[in-house]
């Protein structure tokens, strides 16, 4: 027999939210704004902000600089098609903290539909990546004669993308799989370039040949 009466099933929007704060995996809603909709209690624990100062705010605030171009991107692109590239796929990536460090995650996607099938934000799930599998070695750097590439294995979704469109510079079947030489003309350059900027999780970077080095070892 249920104890649950009428007046409790009134109340579906408080146990919606009791059912957030009951879940040990970190929850977060975006609206199709970008604006955080819904921040659970596990977010809390996970990355330190307060529920009062995400509700409402960008998303950005989460995310590292450097992968904020490629979320927006990607976001509107969803946003526009009506579904995301990730729905449902886990996919590792680094996320910034209230005190300012940072931690490595495995985020689950899920488009945010209403009652007429429409999407109208997304679902994020979010939990500590297990320490064994966080990458310790940073981010890598293969030099080629018009473009050096960075690459952070810790941030690929490994959805192929790359190794599609410019299988002669990304060849898994190789070592090392990343050969930014094979862009060897200004159209390839281009192209090399286009393909990395498209990285959906900012994995991929460019270091324009001449600059100053960056530490191999940053993340």
């Amino acid at each position: 027999m249920t104890n649950w009466t009428a007046a409790d099933c009134a109340l579906s929007a408080e146990v919606a939210g009791w059912a957030l704060d009951s879940a040990t995996d970190a929850i977060i809603v975006i609206d199709e704004d970008g604006l955080v909709r819904a921040w659970n209690r596990a977010c809390v624990d996970l990355f330190g902000w307060s529920k009062e100062y995400a509700l409402g705010r960008d998303v950005d605030f989460m995310i590292p600089l450097k992968l904020r171009e490629a979320h927006h991107r990607g976001f509107s692109s969803a946003m526009l098609r009506g579904a995301l590239a990730s729905d449902g796929q886990a996919r590792r990536t680094k996320s910034l903290r209230e005190d300012g460090g940072s931690v490595y995650i495995d985020m689950t996607f899920a488009a945010l539909r209403n009652d007429h099938g429409e999407m109208v934000g997304a679902v994020a799930v979010a939990r500590p990546a297990s320490e064994r599998d966080i990458p310790t070695h940073g981010r890598k750097r293969y030099n080629g004669p018009l473009v050096d590439v960075t690459f952070d294995s810790a941030l690929c979704n490994h959805n192929g993308q790359c190794v599609r469109t410019m299988p002669e510079v990304f060849n898994t079947a190789n070592r090392p799989w990343i050969n930014p030489s094979a862009a060897d003309d200004a159209e390839r350059e281009e192209r090399l370039r286009t393909t990395v900027r498209n990285c959906p999780t900012g994995a991929l970077q460019l270091l324009e040949v001449g600059a100053p080095d960056e530490d191999p070892t940053a993340g």
